[in-house]
């Protein structure tokens, strides 16, 4: 695959990269990376979309210097699509009929219910983060024409940090721990993206958390923990569903919780977005499953309509039923 990938670029002239919707670090750090190695290869027309605000991307990551291009150049078609990190071809939203069209449909992700909707799939599953994937990749690249430089290894190490837990994740394997050891030798500072993304918040954040935090529910016996994010607590924090990511994993730590639950209310009536952090006992994507959804054992997600009530009740039934 990783030769049919080079194969194809050296073909493609417009090459468009696209992230999922409500982007974290590894789908940003995933884009960012790809999307500077190929400029270093020689491709001059490489673009990045994502189905949000370009604000929300931006916040999402440290981006660095000469990302103005993002969203504001509007192309029909391109020779090569690639997806970075969408376990479903939904989660690229508006950009799925872009993707559709092209030629050369590249699928780069490492969540264990990707169907493999690419005509080149690059899918790893279990693996801790894309930015894994993206790094061979990288290198495969580089062994033509130098691809990596600290700027490259930054953006790679930031989705490594993110979606392994600070490398505290059952998914984190020797080979995590090799690329993260090889990116470092690079000039950036591993321990001040560490400090930004695991340990720092915003004020307001600090606010929401403590809101929601203070009603959570638990139920059998403390197995399961739910937090539930409405449009009144961001409205009164002056915050937006990006600041929930991590918040999470605070109900999931807790020494009984085995299933961890976070109902977020969207601006669509009776529209609820759920993520699901499990222990390593419990798959958190045959919950997800359950809905449409998916991703991995222990971390997963999910859209369900309805009033919240019954959108509660449903989720903890599922999620009761895999206890």
């Amino acid at each position: 695959m990783y030769e049919e990938l080079i194969k194809a670029v050296e073909k493609s002239n417009s090459i468009c990269i696209i992230s999922h919707q409500n982007p974290d670090g590894d789908t940003c750090g995933s884009t960012l990376a790809l999307y500077r190695a190929l400029k270093l290869f020689g491709k001059s027309q490489v673009y990045i979309y994502c189905d949000v605000a370009e604000s929300a991307f931006r916040d999402s990551l440290q981006v660095m210097e000469g990302i103005e291009f993002y969203n504001k150049v509007k192309i029909d078609n391109c020779d090569m699509a690639i997806a970075c990190d969408c376990a479903e071809a939904d989660r690229m939203g508006e950009y799925l009929r872009l993707f559709q069209k092209a030629k050369y449909r590249v699928n780069i992700d490492h969540h264990k219910s990707n169907c493999k909707y690419g005509n080149i799939n690059i899918v790893e599953p279990g693996i801790s983060a894309t930015c894994e994937i993206i790094y061979k990749v990288v290198k495969a690249f580089d062994a033509l024409k130098k691809c990596i430089d600290d700027k490259v290894a930054k953006l790679l190490y930031t989705g490594l940090v993110t979606d392994s837990g600070g490398f505290t994740f059952s998914s984190v394997s020797k080979q995590t721990h090799a690329i993260a050891s090889e990116l470092i030798e690079y000039d950036f500072s591993a321990s001040d993206i560490c400090e930004h993304f695991l340990k720092r918040v915003p004020l307001n954040t600090f606010k929401l958390r403590t809101r929601v935090f203070s009603k959570a529910k638990f139920f059998e016996n403390g197995k399961i923990g739910l937090i539930y994010f409405s449009l009144e607590d961001f409205a009164d924090t002056e915050t937006n569903p990006e600041d929930t990511e991590g918040a999470i994993n605070f109900i999931r730590d807790i020494d009984t919780v085995e299933i961890a639950i976070a109902i977020t209310q969207r601006r669509q009536n009776n529209s609820y977005k759920i993520s699901i952090r499990t222990s390593d006992r419990v798959d958190a994507s045959r919950i997800a499953a359950t809905f449409g959804g998916g991703g991995h054992k222990n971390a997963a997600g999910c859209a369900i309509s309805g009033f919240y009530e019954d959108v509660k009740d449903k989720i903890l039934k599922a999620c009761v039923d895999e206890l």
